[in-house]
């Protein structure tokens, strides 16, 4: 998950020296250059705090070097500067910066958090948890260091129970804290506890109405809770918070339900593959209303979402956003809409999500050879396999399991098994095969219909059952209307729902859930059997 805009939101405030003089403390003699140089550093740095206090980070930036220039050991000039790159997202500047305040002051808590902050920016989450156990060992009752520790555990590092950890230690501290609260309601939500999350949301939104973290955790426990109508303006919030949401700069008026007869709408992407696949289960419903529509996605869904939706115009995101507003203008669009605000629209109650057989379409030509390569590997069924998802920003560890475990499903008669896996997973497919050597496992590994997503599309179609952890080929076999069986964490994300096995986005998709987290082996088991029934029949 990138949280940039939450943490140029989370910001500290630049501080004043912590270190000055005590009252009664005798003045020290000065030569009257050494004064003038000290009133010289001391009315930059002054400058420095206005300015970061107007979020003039490029003034504060020159005013702090200015004073370093005649202290270049004060630890607080170089810690304020740290913050004033951060400012302007230039985490490499920053993290120098805080590197030089901690090596004046080695026992410098703050300057250990801004630090983590900057590595939060880089993507860096080892040196973001180490850099925050050191402020919490020099400050034990570092509130806000224990929130952030816990969120970047539970949310990047895939260590939820560790992460909810810290940030009940951060509750304890400070109960009425409202960062904390905040990150206490996604705990909850991570724990399946999504009503106590939508009242902790509702009490912080009643004493803070802009808090934008706490309007977005609402929108994702009331969508869990399938609260569809109630949640949907709340999920715009997350165009403010912290998410996979990406500011776009396109000159053109939000579409916001107006009448489409006779105007050219832009459907914009953001967020992930499967978050894009899943809202454009929107994009029928928008065909039906407009003269006509230019939808932006993926690169790798161009060829499908081209095949899927010919009366649309389809582009590529890695236009970016300038060549895309020429674009635009170029061809008249009235209107522009983000692809996960359509559903506020079109989804607004559990009748209104459709019970579709499939709105992605694969080339006929590339099933049929699939269908054929298939076939030629005997009677059976076609089983397609994923079992690790996601990356450490999408709680990628929680969601993934090792191949090993799956031995009660691989180990099924009458089942011939092809890998899904997107990545590197040709170590785990040698490992299997000697960990199962009394009976030998083949797992089909066809690199060119992984490599090209509208190959993996088509062999989707063409076998008879997909199971997968979380990931977005859940999404791509749902929207295909395949069968699909997904293997969930105990507390999975809102689009999965809280305890249903059904997933109103794909009617052929199965929710099979950890009975407790970290427990794959229970739910593997029964997968297990359940497909030896399925082979069966």
């Amino acid at each position: 998950m990138s949280i940039l805009a939450w943490l140029a939101s989370r910001l500290p405030r630049a501080g004043a020296r912590s270190h000055a003089v005590p009252a009664g403390a005798p003045a020290l003699l000065r030569t009257p250059a050494e004064g003038e140089v000290e009133g010289a550093a001391r009315a930059a740095f002054d400058a420095g705090l206005a300015a970061y206090s107007c979020t003039d980070f490029a003034t504060a930036i020159a005013c702090f070097n200015r004073a370093l220039q005649s202290r270049h050991d004060d630890a607080d000039a170089h810690n304020n500067l740290g913050l004033s790159y951060l400012g302007l997202g230039r985490s490499e500047d920053a993290m120098d910066a805080f590197v030089l305040a901690i090596h004046f002051r080695p026992q410098f808590p703050q300057a250990f958090y801004n630090r983590a902050l900057a590595a939060l920016q880089r993507g860096d989450v080892r040196e973001v948890v180490t850099c925050l156990e050191q402020a919490i060992e020099l400050k034990p009752d570092f509130v806000a260091a224990y929130s952030t520790l816990g969120y970047v555990l539970g949310h990047q590092a895939g260590e939820p129970e560790l992460g909810a950890a810290h940030i009940r230690k951060a509750l304890a501290l400070s109960p009425a804290d409202p960062d904390v609260l905040c990150n206490y309601s996604a705990v909850l939500a991570q724990e399946g506890r999504a009503g106590e999350a939508l009242e902790i949301c509702q009490q912080l939104l009643a004493a803070h109405p802009d808090m934008h973290e706490a309007r977005l955790n609402r929108a994702l426990a009331r969508l869990k809770l399938g609260q569809y109508s109630q949640a949907w303006p709340d999920y715009e919030a997350r165009k403010l918070a912290r998410g996979n949401y990406v500011p776009r700069l396109l000159p053109l008026p939000e579409w916001q339900g107006q009448a489409l007869g006779g105007k050219k709408l832009l459907i914009y992407a953001e967020q992930g593959l499967g978050d894009q696949i899943m809202f454009a289960s929107c994009v029928p419903d928008v065909l039906k209303q407009v003269e006509s529509c230019l939808i932006e996605c993926a690169p790798k869904l161009v060829a499908l979402f081209r095949r899927s939706f010919p009366s649309a115009t389809i582009e590529s995101q890695a236009l970016g956003d300038a060549s895309l507003a020429r674009l635009a203008q170029a061809t008249g669009v009235d209107y522009q809409v983000a692809i996960g605000s359509l559903p506020a629209q079109f989804r607004r109650h559990r009748s209104d999500f459709p019970s579709h057989v499939g709105y992605l379409h694969a080339e006929p030509a590339r099933i049929d050879f699939w269908k054929r390569r298939l076939d030629a590997l005997g009677p059976g069924l076609k089983i397609g396999i994923s079992w690790s998802g996601g990356a450490p920003a999408t709680r990628g560890a929680s969601r993934s399991t090792q191949l090993a475990a799956w031995l009660p499903i691989l180990q099924q008669t009458a089942c011939h098994f092809v890998n899904l896996q997107y990545g590197n997973a040709g170590g785990e497919l040698q490992a299997i095969k000697a960990i199962a050597r009394e009976r030998p496992i083949v797992i089909h590994d066809w690199r060119e219909a992984i490599d090209n997503y509208a190959e993996t599309a088509a062999l989707v179609t063409a076998l008879d059952l997909v199971i997968s952890v979380q990931t977005a080929l859940v999404h791509l076999a749902g929207a295909l209307g395949k069968p699909a069986w997904v293997i969930l964490q105990a507390a999975s994300e809102w689009r999965y729902g809280e305890q249903s096995e059904a997933m109103p986005w794909y009617p052929g998709v199965r929710l099979l859930r950890q009975p407790r987290h970290g427990d794959w082996q229970s739910v593997i088991m029964r997968i297990g059997q359940d497909v030896a029934q399925l082979a069966r029949h």
